[in-house]
């Protein structure tokens, strides 16, 4: 399946004590599917993979792509500091029917451009899926330089495209213009939701944005409204999207809030945390209510 478009990185919901709770995961995820998105991600940061065993990885991965069952095509991220396990997850994702594999480079040490061009290699040689490389340098403490990724993409077919979680917007265009030169076929999906409609003015694939998770609509919208050349109705999307932007500031972990979102507009029983992420602003929820009012967004409990 072909990536574009609007693709949600799923925030992955838990019980009052810290579970992964599959039923209302299920639930969340025709939620976002019934609002026409293009695509999905599993495990990316906003998922919470970094919070997750191994084995609730897949647990999690496997039921959800069985639940999604080729409805919308399947990103999952493998993110890991040990290369092994990236590859475990990468052949977990193919065995199990997932369309594409989101790969964050390996965090923790900050490695050089010859050791990133090992590991990437190693990942796009030992799998059929299309992979992703995901640039967040917020996260892992290093940029992937243009070359980098340049020579990546010429020597190896299976490296599709890349999300940018870059606040700087001028590497973004850097990646896109340059990368494109030598795989007309590369595509770059702009991350920070503010970048969305800007991103898609000089040729970007679509989005991998935070606040799609708990208001797809808005970013759904934005983007069809691009792709059939009205600008004013993106215009107007955009702003309502600069609104959305103040969801990264109501606590450490930005999931936590999203993910507060999603429960207050979708279910009727309180969003569950994992320590010690279960440690958050004693305002973040009367935040997430008035951000969702001010955007017109509350819809009431689906039971």
């Amino acid at each position: 399946m072909n990536f574009h478009g609007i693709i949600p990185p799923v925030v992955t919901l838990f019980d009052e004590a810290g579970n992964l709770d599959l039923a209302l995961n299920r639930r969340y995820i025709d939620q976002l599917i019934s609002r026409n998105i293009n695509g999905i991600l599993l495990m990316g940061s906003s998922g919470e993979f970094s919070s997750l065993t191994i084995e609730e990885h897949k647990l999690y991965v496997r039921e959800m792509i069985k639940h999604i069952n080729r409805r919308i095509p399947v990103m999952v991220g493998v993110g890991h500091t040990a290369l092994k396990e990236v590859l475990e997850l990468t052949s977990y994702a193919e065995e199990h029917g997932a369309d594409g594999v989101l790969v964050v480079s390996p965090y923790y040490w900050k490695l050089s451009d010859e050791q990133l061009y090992r590991f990437y290699s190693i990942v796009a040689n030992q799998t059929k899926l299309h992979v992703f490389i995901y640039n967040i340098p917020l996260l892992t403490g290093q940029n992937l330089p243009v070359e980098l990724i340049k020579k990546l993409v010429e020597a190896h077919p299976n490296i599709a495209g890349i999300k940018e979680t870059v606040s700087d917007f001028g590497h973004l265009r850097q990646v896109l213009t340059e990368v494109t030169k030598v795989r007309s076929d590369f595509r770059v999906f702009s991350a920070f939701d503010e970048h969305l409609l800007p991103a898609q003015m000089i040729g970007a694939a679509g989005s991998i944005n935070g606040s799609a998770v708990f208001a797809p609509e808005i970013s759904v919208n934005l983007y069809e409204s691009y792709q059939k050349g009205d600008l004013a109705e993106a215009q107007k999307n955009h702003q309502v999207i600069s609104k959305l932007m103040d969801v990264y500031t109501f606590g450490p972990t930005f999931f936590t809030a999203m993910k507060e979102a999603v429960h207050q507009r979708w279910f009727n029983v309180p969003a569950g945390h994992r320590a010690p992420c279960d440690v958050y602003p004693a305002d973040l929820r009367d935040n997430v209510a008035a951000l969702l009012k001010n955007i017109e967004m509350k819809e009431g409990i689906q039971l």
